[in-house]
């Protein structure tokens, strides 16, 4: 997309600015590239097109202030700001917000839009909030290639009619370093309440995505085909209405020393992965699902190492913890105290599930399966505990209504009303 001039500095409409404490006057550039601008929004849309001009730099905003945006920029497009199409680095401070207004009447539009021909775009430290659009990317919208850097930003109250309540990546790149995306929505329709990419790469690390909602896919976060990295972050308290309240992917997602909790969905109530996914001493604790998979619903490829599933709810169907029709490999992990209202509290497998090291420990099923419910699937269960689980029916360690289920060096025991059923079909299984 191509950029076009600001006219001049007097030309801005549909703006105002709202400061806390006394606006800071401009200081003198450092380097012909960085500015300091005061609590001015006609001063933050110049000084990005200047910095557009010049290829790139660094804009450092007041502190305390509010930057109020009350209409989209005249060149803009459906944006509040000017659209970054060189390298900007965006400095706040200390109370810093870049705002939608949110007065009665104002018009519905993004704040950013990351475009050609080489948009990068560093927000650090401040808030960008109330964005809505009709489209995608509440707050921002990366273009295919382009770039976005949060560090020490909070994305709060955005919303997409569409996609990507706070971010909609088209096959870009999203970075986020100890940030927020708190409180976002996407639309009846959309995915991504908090985070959508569609394709592409996205990092976030030492992070919260929490309390957002998307009526669709991924409450928290939507991911087709992407190579997504969550490290050392919290992916809590989030809603979809369909699949993955927590996380939705169908891409390539690592989830490193983190933890997915509390989230809601129809399916999949922390993470629902159609992709291939990793999941490496992290946790999956609390969520609910109204149909399969209060935990985790995998229907691809997914690896468990050193992680937890704890005390997740199907209220209604199968599979409380984790419910499979791909390949699970799950190692040296825990699952406890899941509950599915039909077959399978703990674990519900229709594909290939293989367990090492592991404990499942304590799961409830409304009917059979308290520990384990395999359904015309393969699971083997090596050096592994499955003890003290119950069903209502039967089946309280294992169920096997088909497929094949096989014990290497397993404990199954203390489970109620049984250890495993029909009598005989697990080799190894003692009542």
């Amino acid at each position: 997309m191509r950029f076009v001039a600001r006219a001049g500095g007097a030309v801005a409409l549909a703006l105002a600015v709202v400061p806390v404490a006394p606006a800071q006057a401009a200081s003198p550039s450092t380097d012909g590239n960085n500015n300091r601008i005061a609590c001015n929004t006609e001063a933050l849309k110049n000084a990005i097109d200047n910095a557009n001009t010049k290829r790139g730099g660094t804009i450092d905003l007041a502190h305390d202030c509010r930057y109020v945006l009350t209409g989209p920029d005249l060149l803009g497009g459906a944006n509040g700001l000017p659209f970054i199409t060189t390298p900007i680095t965006l400095h706040g401070g200390k109370g810093t917000v870049i705002e939608r207004s949110t007065a009665p009447g104002t018009a519905q539009f993004r704040i950013f839009e990351v475009a050609g021909p080489a948009g990068f775009l560093t927000l650090d430290d401040l808030t960008v909030r109330n964005g809505h659009t009709t489209g995608d990317g509440g707050a921002v919208l990366v273009d295919p290639g382009r770039t976005l850097l949060l560090r020490s930003v909070t994305l709060t109250n955005n919303r997409a009619d569409g996609s990507g309540g706070a971010v909609q990546s088209n096959d870009g790149r999203v970075i986020l370093h100890s940030s927020k995306v708190d409180g976002n929505t996407a639309g009846d329709t959309g995915d991504g309440g908090g985070i959508a990419a569609s394709g592409g790469v996205l990092s976030i690390d030492s992070s919260t995505v929490t309390r957002n909602r998307a009526g669709a896919d991924g409450g928290g976060i939507a991911a087709g085909d992407a190579l997504v990295t969550i490290s050392r972050s919290n992916v809590d308290r989030n809603r979809a209405g369909a699949e993955g309240g927590g996380i939705a992917s169908s891409g390539h997602l690592t989830l490193r020393s983190s933890h997915v909790d509390r989230n809601t969905a129809a399916e999949g109530g922390g993470i629902s992965n159609l992709g291939t996914a990793r999941i490496e001493h992290s946790s999956v604790i609390g969520n609910v699902a109204s149909g399969n998979g209060g935990g985790v619903q995998n229907d691809g490829t997914m690896t468990i190492s050193h992680g937890s599933i704890n005390g997740n709810t199907s209220t209604q169907e199968e599979g409380g913890g984790i419910h499979n029709t791909g390949d699970v490999w799950i190692a040296r992990s825990l699952i406890k105290d899941n509950v599915a209202d039909d077959e399978g509290g703990g674990l519900w497998n229709n594909g290939s599930a293989t367990a090492e090291s592991s404990d499942i420990i304590g799961n409830r099923a409304g009917t059979t399966g308290g520990g384990v419910h395999n359904v015309d699937g393969t699971t083997v269960l090596t050096d592994s505990t499955v003890v003290k689980n119950e069903a209502a029916d039967s089946g309280g360690g294992i169920f096997e209504a088909s497929g094949e289920v096989t014990l290497n060096r397993t404990r199954v025991k203390e489970n109620q009303p049984d250890n495993c059923r029909p009598v005989g079909a697990v080799a190894g299984c003692l009542d």
